[in-house]
């Protein structure tokens, strides 16, 4: 039998495209994240401008209800999408979908909905957590074999660049990279998403506020004012960005103006205490998980993990078992 005929090599050709194809998107994905948090040119007039907070003519309202500190987490992203700070939605519903399915994969309600579960139970901090922790832990010898082995892939891939990028950042301790805990990058991004999935359609405006509210008691357990939420979104953002030279300059041009906005007497942080009064959640999204997706949930006595994923799972279980 020749090799044309060996079905063995027809099975690795398909799992080689198949992985390639899967790289593919997961870059372009990277680049569309990228380019829809960077500002149209680097001049600080421009960045300034770009960073500017815009308002609604109902301003005025804004930190009469509770929802309004929930929806200021969002904050950064609004900044960058031009959208009113006091507004729960985004202003371009088609602009909206068309990031959330470029950057994220998010086409529908469904995948809305786990793009949401997804960043809260692990998000980014779980695997950069990890490799912080290994990487600094390495001994000298170690930690040259480890290097090494990163500049070999990185002359075979743009990961491989960014892995090596990464591993350089946590030696040197870089920032105080090895004290960030990446929650602020996940939950801020996961306000964004909230506040998208509003201006698409993907969920209901209470839907939308109600997951918004589920965050805050994290948020203010981790951090102690607006600034340093500010602060550790801008690091984790630059850990995430992996990117040395010129696009490092340019990305921290456009964070620190960003920051300095947020800062700003304009800015909707400055217009809410940071311990004013927010109800607590009533868990819409497990609701809607339950409902909508098929996100498997297991007996609360039997789930493996915790936080948020054993919160999410118990009411999903309760709430798919209450509908029998």
């Amino acid at each position: 039998m020749n090799d044309s005929d060996n079905p063995l090599l027809y099975i690795v050709l398909a799992i080689l495209i198949a992985a390639a194809i899967v790289a593919a998107v997961v870059r372009a994905r990277r680049q569309a994240r990228r380019a829809h948090g960077q500002a149209p040119a680097d001049s600080p007039e421009a960045l300034a401008a770009h960073h500017r907070p815009r308002w609604s003519p109902k301003a005025e309202a804004f930190g009469s209800r509770p929802e309004h500190w929930a929806i200021a987490l969002g904050a950064p992203f609004a900044l960058c999408r031009g959208a009113d700070q006091d507004v729960l939605r985004f202003r371009d519903a088609a602009e909206e979908r068309r990031i959330l399915a470029e950057a994220w994969g998010i086409t529908d309600r469904a995948s809305m909905l786990i793009g949401l579960y997804d960043l809260l139970t692990s998000g980014h901090r779980d695997r950069f957590g990890a490799e912080i922790a290994g990487w600094g832990a390495l001994d000298e010898a170690g930690a040259r074999a480890e290097e090494a082995e990163l500049r070999e892939g990185a002359k075979h891939s743009d990961e491989g660049a960014e892995d090596l990028w990464r591993f350089r950042r946590v030696r040197a301790n870089d920032r105080g990279i090895r004290s960030v805990d990446f929650l602020a990058w996940d939950l801020v991004r996961f306000a964004m998403l909230a506040r998208a999935g509003a201006t698409t359609g993907y969920l209901s405006d209470a839907e939308a506020t109600d997951v918004l509210m589920m965050i805050v008691p994290d948020i203010r357990e981790h951090y102690g004012s607006w600034r340093e939420l500010g602060e550790s979104f801008r690091l984790g953002r630059w850990y995430w960005n992996s990117q040395g030279g010129a696009g490092e300059a340019s990305t921290d041009q456009h964070d620190l103006s960003r920051q300095e906005a947020l800062m700003s007497e304009d800015s909707p942080w400055a217009r809410l205490p940071w311990n004013a009064d927010v109800p607590p959640s009533r868990m819409l999204l497990a609701s809607a998980l339950a409902a909508g997706t098929q996100l498997r949930a297991w007996e609360p006595n039997e789930f493996p993990g915790s936080g948020w994923a054993k919160r999410l799972n118990d009411k999903v279980w309760r709430v798919r078992e209450s509908q029998r």
